[in-house]
């Protein structure tokens, strides 16, 4: 917290002596991102501040106990645009690289406003005028965490609920590298605020149906294998025979790392319009952030991912063999 508070001041700061705010995060949205957006609304709309909140693309129904539909994506895009444009201060946060706003990444780079990133991802926030990242914190609401509580800001119960879902979703359940001693007090701390662990567990982990695990079992019967890489590959077609959503891709990815055999792990999803997303994992020394960057994505050293305008086979036979190399280029090294 102490090499944060010098900035976190100036946030502070920022924030008291402005009115109209404007909250973003990245487009194919996890918990963490909406965890640090509600936070903030919160806190925000408490202390009487106008806001407005955006997330690019949809809005998981998983997240609807956070209240997010009452919160984001409230207005029109034309009236989002105004609203980015007469804003006094945008809030960016989890956001890995600015180019994720998509289509409010041009909106938000206009915008005369204070621009403020707060990020758990390697610094890709260029052209703004605060930035707080810390990349050896599980989640983006780990630091929102530590602002709150160093500037003594109470935590409400709701934004209680906002940071846990956050710590949860991106630590995985508790489960991930990166998951701390101070991780687990935080979540602790945040639970004293009326929180049911194992209530908002089932909300985050546990929201499927059966079309969706039987779209997972016929993913995970064509997995293949080499040496210690394992992926799996989601033609447009499957998706559209099984009528499943990006969302409902969410943690398919990590149900094929536990293989204990293998320590890098791929998922290539084509979407209807040929887009191919990618999501990668390990749990070796093997970094996919680095990985993710080279094809113009992002992300940490065990869970990364990019997308490609090239065809399906193409992006997988290219990122199987970058993989190949640079292990090849790692085992030289040793």
């Amino acid at each position: 917290m102490e090499k944060h508070f010098s900035a976190f001041q100036q946030l502070k700061k920022i924030l008291d002596e402005h009115n109209n705010f404007v909250l973003i995060s990245h487009i194919h949205t996890d918990g963490d991102a909406l965890g640090s957006v509600m936070a903030f609304y919160h806190f925000l709309k408490n202390q009487g501040k106008n806001v407005q909140a955006i997330i690019p693309g949809g809005l998981p129904e998983r997240y609807n106990f956070l209240q997010i539909k009452q919160a984001i994506n409230r207005q029109s895009k034309k009236q989002l645009r105004q609203s980015i444009a007469q804003a006094e201060v945008i809030l960016i946060l989890d956001i890995s690289a600015l180019e994720r706003m998509d289509e409010w990444y041009q909106p938000v780079l206009d915008s005369k406003a204070k621009k403020i990133c707060i990020d758990h991802h390697p610094d890709m926030c260029e052209q703004v005028d605060l930035k707080i990242i810390d990349v050896e914190r599980i989640a983006t609401c780990e630091i929102i965490y530590d602002f709150f509580s160093s500037q003594q800001i109470e935590i409400t119960q709701e934004m209680a609920m906002a940071l846990y879902t956050g710590i949860l979703s991106d630590s995985g359940g508790f489960r991930f590298e990166g998951t701390s001693d101070r991780t687990l007090r935080i979540a602790a701390e945040l639970a004293q605020k009326n929180i049911d662990p194992a209530w908002v567990y089932r909300q985050v982990y546990e929201y499927s149906n059966k079309n969706q695990l039987r779209f997972w079992g016929h993913v995970l019967s064509g997995l293949q294998s080499e040496g210690i890489i394992d992926w799996a590959v989601v033609p447009k077609e499957t998706l559209q025979q099984f009528n499943v959503s990006l969302e409902e891709m969410n943690g398919l990815i990590d149900i094929v790392r536990r293989d204990a055999a293998a320590q890098i792990f791929a998922m290539f999803v084509e979407k209807k319009d040929g887009q191919v997303m990618v999501g990668l994992r390990s749990k070796n020394g093997f970094d996919v952030g680095s990985l993710a960057r080279q094809f113009g994505g992002g992300g940490h050293f065990h869970a990364a991912g990019f997308s490609s305008q090239s065809n399906l086979q193409q992006v997988v036979s290219v990122t199987l063999d970058k993989i190949k190399a640079l292990l090849k280029e790692n085992a030289g090294e040793e």
